[in-house]
């Protein structure tokens, strides 16, 4: 082969190897949801916080907060992909409303917060360990509840997994596996989605540093001992039954069905509220869920 072929043949490797990166960053920029709803719409005393996560500083709310030394658990809600802490404010704020203090957050690259143009399942875990830190700092006498929808869920998971000090964990309509969450997703959207992840795969390993073993919530699920609730909304399009299937048989533990109820206004039903509830107290109780 002649010095310029071969230059041809790097140049051209190069040109489509760049092209597949940039069309990998594409499924993990988000499509930004507005934020339709805040804390200052529900008429309730609320305290604006700042939450450092490596070199980000989080917008967050906390309501129904008056003491460091306050008694009951505190509830951390994390959000899901391309949504804000408006959209888990449906269940925040019944929660609230009942006298429970919650903390709400926007993910980096959400919200409040300045666009990014990739966030990943990994930095969902980061960002949920940088307030459940800072939970723990503020409030020491304090049990934390970890509540997470959608992607959030499936950081919550690989946070737990990874060391955060919770003291339970409930997932609301989570993926089990985030590619093949994302897979389903471009194949409803009329792509060959299977194919293009599986494909796209060594792009998004850049991405998250590695493998997605270590980032896929049904491996890690087993790894946490603590109080464990799993809700999954019957008309779920978005994140389909067999997720909460799989969820709940790698934790040994069964999941909660909502009849009647979708991707995210499963956050308002009243039976969600009602699980969430009882099983805060228990976790104030110091009992098993």
């Amino acid at each position: 082969m002649s010095p310029l072929l071969a230059a041809g043949v790097v140049a051209a490797l190069a040109l489509t190897l760049y092209a597949l990166d940039r069309f990998a960053g594409r499924f993990v920029r988000p499509a930004l949801q507005p934020v339709e709803r805040t804390v200052s719409d529900l008429g309730l005393p609320f305290e604006e916080i700042g939450i450092t996560s490596g070199e980000h500083t989080l917008q967050g709310w906390l309501l129904g907060v008056e003491e460091p030394s306050g008694e009951g658990a505190l509830i951390l809600l994390a959000h899901g992909w391309g949504a804000n802490h408006g959209v888990v404010l449906r269940l925040g704020a019944p929660l609230a409303q009942r006298g429970h203090a919650v903390l709400l957050f926007d993910v980096r690259g959400h919200g409040r917060n300045r666009p990014l143009p990739e966030v990943t399942v990994r930095d969902f875990r980061d960002d949920i360990m940088a307030a459940a830190r800072y939970a723990h700092r503020r409030f020491p006498d304090r049990a934390l509840v970890v509540v997470g929808h959608s992607m959030g869920g499936a950081g919550a998971v690989l946070a737990a997994a990874d060391g955060a000090a919770v003291d339970g964990l409930i997932l609301i309509a989570s993926p089990s596996d985030t590619l093949r969450v994302t897979a389903e997703y471009l194949t409803d959207h009329g792509w060959p989605g299977t194919f293009l992840v599986y494909a796209l795969r060594p792009f998004f390993w850049r991405r998250v540093g590695g493998s997605f073993l270590q980032f896929t919530p049904s491996r890690r699920i087993s790894e946490i001992e603590d109080p464990l609730l799993l809700i999954q909304p019957e008309l779920d399009a978005r994140v389909v039954r067999p997720h909460a299937e799989r969820l709940s048989a790698a934790a040994g533990r069964p999941y909660h069905l909502i009849e009647g109820y979708e991707h995210t206004d499963v956050l308002e039903a009243p039976e969600t509220v009602k699980l969430v509830e009882d099983f805060v107290e228990k976790v104030e109780a110091g009992s098993e869920e």
